[in-house]
């Protein structure tokens, strides 16, 4: 039996149709993970930024190590909860859209370790975290929008890393980053590109659910 060969056109309409199906099986939270890693980071911000203004004083910067502590543990906690209740085998877009995720927790693990080496020779690199926020970031949420069709996404992804270019070029440039804009900034970004697409989707998989 002579296998057959995928020319180019047949390979794009297999992918096609899978990332189709992928986006008509929405189920209702689908969006959940967006809006816990959004809701986590604007409420983290909007912490440190009211305390910079009220205190003054730049330890309160460690609070943003709020973000990947609760998020991180929320988000471990609902994924076995989810194959207590729900187990199921992951199609091949999943674990593309979790590879994506994965790679960028991995890279803010990195950039951290290079801020405390950094800190520890005496030197104060911290900006790299904050331009990390809107670009690498940016970038997982452009990937995720491609890969389920979801403009939303795609959208917040691109102002983010705008943003961070700005953040970035200031920094580059001696340009002060203050927080009256920065952090402002920052919190817009989230928004666009969590939780805004976060509720889309659930609203959306709630549509498909009750025509199904």
């Amino acid at each position: 039996m002579e296998e057959k060969t995928l020319n180019e056109k047949e390979s794009l309409e297999i992918i096609t149709r899978m990332i189709q199906e992928t986006k008509n099986k929405l189920e209702v939270g689908d969006g959940n993970m967006l809006l816990l890693w959004g809701y986590v980071s604007v409420c983290t911000a909007i912490l440190v930024y009211a305390l910079l203004l009220w205190v003054q004083t730049p330890q309160v910067n460690w609070l943003w190590f709020l973000i990947p502590l609760i998020g991180y543990g929320v988000t471990q906690k609902q994924k076995r909860k989810e194959a207590n209740v729900k187990p199921h085998s992951s199609s091949y877009v999943d674990k593309v859209s979790a590879g994506i995720w994965k790679s960028v927790g991995i890279i803010a693990c990195l950039f951290a370790a290079i801020c405390m080496a950094f800190m520890f020779c005496g030197y104060n690199c911290w900006v790299l975290m904050f331009a990390y926020a809107f670009i690498i970031i940016g970038f997982g949420s452009i990937a995720q929008g491609i890969i389920i069709r979801e403009q939303s996404l795609t959208f917040g992804g691109l102002f983010s890393i705008a943003a961070g270019g700005v953040v970035a070029s200031c920094a580059i440039c001696n340009i002060p980053i203050y927080i009256t804009w920065a952090i402002p900034l920052y919190i817009l970004c989230f928004i666009l590109m969590m939780i805004i697409p976060g509720h889309i989707i659930n609203r959306k998989a709630k549509k498909l659910c009750r025509k199904n």
